[in-house]
C-alpha cells in the first residue's frame, strides 16, 4: 500500500467529518458482466460488529497487529473507533494519544476490520477470497486531508490487492494496485471528488487480469491476474504521516469512513 501521487491545484475538502443519516433503502449492487451469486456479505445490520465475520486485528499491521508506523501510518487501531448503527459501519479516526503494548506512542487512533490472518483472532466465518471472485464495498470516504481509507486483500506472504486506496490531497483519484505476482497499478481519475458521495468500488480477481470497477464501470484491467492462492479482506481508515501523502493539518482532529456493505460474488 505504498503508491505515491500528488496533484497541484486540486480542491481539498476540509469540512467536518462525513455525517451519516439513516439509510432508507439499500443501494443495488452494480456488477461486472455475467451471472453472479453472493457467497459472503455483511450489510452491518444490528448494533454491533459481527464478530463471526470480522476481527479488529490484522497481521498486516506490525505493532501488535494494530499499528504500523514503518508503513508511515500515524494511527493505532482500536475497537472503540468502530460503531454499527442504521445499517452502517462507521470507522472514526481521532487525534488521540495512545501507547501500544510494546510502548510505541501514537498520535492518532482509528479502526480496522479484517476477515482473517489476524494474529490468532480469526473470526469463525470470515471471507477468504480466491481467483474468480468479485469483491465490492459500498462506502463513503472522508475528505479530510491526511486520511487514508482503503479496501484490500491480505494473507501471509503479502497476497495484497488494493481494491482502492484514497488520499484527499488528490480528491478525484483512486489508487488501484495489484501487489501479487507481476501486478500493476493505476491512478484512476474519477472526474469528481470521490468523498462527495457514496460509491461502489470493486475488483474482479481474475486468473489473467485483475479488473477494477467504480460505480459499476470498468476503471482498469491490469492483464496480469490475481497470482495468489487466496486472501482475506481488510477495510481500514489509516492516517498518513506525510511520507507518501500529506499528514493531517493542525485543524483536522477527526474524520469518518462509512461502509454499508462488503460482499463477495462468484459465478455459479
Amino acid at each position: 500500500m505504498r503508491p505515491t501521487l500528488r496533484a497541484a491545484g486540486c480542491a481539498i475538502a476540509l469540512a467536518g467529518a462525513v455525517a451519516g443519516t439513516p439509510r432508507s433503502a439499500r443501494a443495488a449492487d452494480p456488477l461486472p458482466p455475467g451471472h453472479w451469486s453472493v457467497t459472503w456479505q455483511d450489510e452491518f445490520d444490528g448494533s454491533t460488529l459481527n464478530g463471526s465475520k470480522w476481527t479488529t486485528w490484522s497481521a498486516s499491521y506490525s505493532d501488535a497487529c494494530r499499528g504500523n508506523k514503518p508503513d508511515h501510518k500515524l494511527e493505532y487501531n482500536l475497537p472503540a473507533n468502530l460503531s454499527v448503527a442504521n445499517g452502517r459501519l462507521t470507522i472514526t479516526a481521532r487525534r488521540q494519544s495512545h501507547t501500544s503494548p510494546g510502548g510505541t506512542p501514537y498520535e492518532w487512533t482509528s479502526g480496522l476490520i479484517a476477515t482473517g490472518d489476524a494474529c490468532g483472532h480469526a473470526p469463525s466465518a470470515g471471507a477468504f477470497v480466491k481467483k474468480g471472485d468479485y469483491i465490492q464495498v459500498h462506502t463513503r470516504l472522508p475528505g479530510r486531508l491526511g486520511m487514508w481509507p482503503a479496501f484490500w486483500t491480505w494473507n501471509a506472504g503479502g497476497n495484497e490487492v488494493d481494491v482502492f486506496e484514497y488520499h484527499p490531497d488528490n480528491p478525484g483519484i483512486l489508487e488501484l494496485t495489484n501487489h501479487t505476482g507481476q501486478g500493476a497499478a493505476e491512478y484512476h481519475e474519477t472526474g469528481s471528488d470521490v468523498s462527495a458521495g457514496w460509491h461502489h468500488i470493486g475488483a474482479y480477481l481474475g486468473a489473467s487480469s485483475v479488473d477494477w470497477y467504480y460505480d459499476g464501470r470498468l476503471a482498469f484491467s491490469d492483464k496480469r491476474g490475481f497470482q495468489s492462492d487466496g486472501a482475506y479482506l481488510v477495510v481500514d481508515l489509516a492516517v498518513a504521516d506525510g511520507h507518501y501523502h500529506a499528514a493531517p493539518p493542525a485543524n483536522v482532529d477527526a474524520a469518518q469512513m462509512l461502509v454499508d456493505s462488503v460482499k463477495v460474488f462468484r459465478r455459479p
